[in-house]
């Protein structure tokens, strides 16, 4: 099939109908799942189907203004011209519908999608993560390496899961890229339809070699008004994977969270199903057929605790155990995001350019007064150093034990309580690039409602419990001396 710059690969959607007086069914699909134009592109492309039981072709729609789509029968193909001109009555983007028939009353119809749409390759440079931000695009990304320019071996490409359905759509590999399509928001078709997904490239066996997390926002960071500079480190004014910033609706609040990594895991995880953690459970994931998943976390062992093992099972949450001191790694590593002064991992899950920040960034930070008088309901409070400030989310954890949502902090009174309403809501955690003093933990960045000294920027944590991050710039990354302080760890979760 023919290829030029501009137009992406689709998939088709193939209905089966059986009718007649043999019960003869017929089937039909197209080869693609789509066909992308650019603005002006005039050259036709022409796409195959097969069929089953099916002799007779044609089209049964098409969008409007698309007129010259045309069926070649014998060849099995179906050849379709953009309009040159786009008004009121000839739309850029719909789905053509092929119907066929056979004898015995066999019936059957496919459906591709066609569009003039933009194009962006998100290809250089290299990351485990990319931000997508403009609506309507066929995207392209290279998944024939991994960061580190190491080659895969890369049969086909997939969604891993998906936080809405719908969300990333005809996903095929296009001459050795994953090419996909993000639409408009349904409910306000002048942005995005915003969200999270993990892509994943196959060898032909069917086995995944390396995901990427795809973080679909309007939000820009490389804008002034997005970004926050702490202690020399020009940082994400949100989370990692977050859908918004603020905390006026419970809505605000949940999308903020953004998603959760256990320390030195490249690949995320969804984050709660309701902003007040009520049940403890995560929010609905969706494979690429848009059909919900259940990832069940497991238990670490000396079998399943390794990078290669995580890597292969991206969607998995890998629950600590006594015996891996509660790290999800069996053998542990240190150095798995990164030290400063250090290049950038390979298992760094933040958007090129940018790497999980380390302790050092977020020292001296205090709440804001003001913001403690609204902490308590908005789960979150404000957070400020030298006149700069940023809202930080109190969006707890999941528990390196068995990897449910948590988020209340422990009172003095009763230290290991696991009971909300005997503990106070809510507890602010974010993991950092550094290990700990502490052998086989890492530091995480601790404060929680009701608090108004300086946060905890160097607090000791179980490596397998799953936290939000923050990124900062890569190239203000540099060795931090007398930065940790070592700070006993939360107490266990019963």
């Amino acid at each position: 099939m023919k290829r030029f710059a501009g137009w992406c690969c689709v998939l088709a959607a193939a209905l089966f109908i059986s009718c007649g007086k043999d019960d003869v069914t017929g089937s039909l699909a197209f080869d693609e799942p789509a066909i992308f134009f650019s603005e002006g592109d005039t050259e036709s492309v022409t796409v195959h189907f097969t069929a089953s039981n099916l002799d007779t072709f044609s089209i049964s729609s098409k969008p409007s203004g698309w007129d010259n789509v045309v069926v070649n029968s014998a060849a099995m193909t179906v050849t379709v011209t953009p309009p040159s001109t786009f008004d009121e009555e000839n739309v850029k983007t719909g789905t053509v519908t092929l119907s066929g028939s056979g004898r015995d009353g066999a019936a059957g119809s496919a459906s591709i999608f066609v569009g003039v749409v933009a194009r962006q390759d998100l290809s250089a440079p290299r990351a485990n993560s990319y931000i997508v931000s403009q609506k309507e695009t066929n995207y392209l990304l290279d998944v024939m390496h991994r960061p580190d320019d190491t080659s895969l071996a890369t049969a086909s490409v997939g969604v891993v899961w998906q936080s809405a359905s719908s969300l990333i759509q005809y996903v095929t590999l296009d001459n050795g890229k994953a090419s996909f399509y993000v639409g408009a928001d349904s409910n306000d078709e002048t942005t995005i339809k915003s969200g999270n997904a993990v892509i994943g490239a196959y060898d032909a066996s069917g086995a995944l070699l390396w995901s990427w997390h795809i973080w679909v926002t309007a939000y820009d960071p490389s804008a002034t008004a997005g970004q926050r500079l702490f202690n020399g480190y020009t940082m994400m004014d949100r989370n990692l994977g977050a859908l918004a910033s603020g905390n006026e609706s419970t809505d605000d609040i949940r999308s903020s969270y953004g998603l959760y990594y256990q320390w030195g895991r490249k690949d995320p995880f969804i984050g709660p199903s309701t902003y007040n953690f009520a049940n403890g459970t995560a929010a609905t994931i969706y494979n690429g057929s848009n059909a919900s998943l259940s990832a069940t976390p497991v238990e670490t062992s000396s079998s399943n605790g390794t990078e290669d093992y995580a890597r292969l099972n991206p969607q998995l949450f890998l629950k600590g155990v006594e015996a891996s001191e509660y790290d999800w790694l069996w053998s542990h590593d240190a150095a798995l995001w990164t030290i400063p002064g250090t290049d950038k991992s390979l298992y760094d899950p933040c958007p090129a350019g940018w790497r999980v920040a380390p302790a050092a960034a977020f020292a001296g930070l205090t709440p804001e007064a003001a913001s403690l008088e609204w902490a308590n309901t908005k789960y979150s409070v404000t957070l400020a150093k030298d006149g700069v400030s940023s809202l930080f989310m109190g969006a707890g954890q999941r528990t390196y034990r068995d990897g449910k949502f948590q988020n209340f902090y422990f009172t003095d009174a009763d230290p290991k309580s696991t009971r909300a309403d005997e503990a106070q809501p809510w507890i602010g955690l974010y993991w950092t690039a550094n290990a700990s003093i502490a052998e086989n933990l890492s530091a995480a960045v601790y404060f929680h409602y009701g608090s108004t000294e300086a946060v905890e920027a160097s607090y000791d944590l179980r490596r397998a419990g799953g936290l939000p991050v923050r990124c900062v710039k890569e190239e203000q990354f540099r060795p931090q001396r007398g930065s940790q302080v070592r700070i006993p760890r939360q107490p266990d979760p019963q």
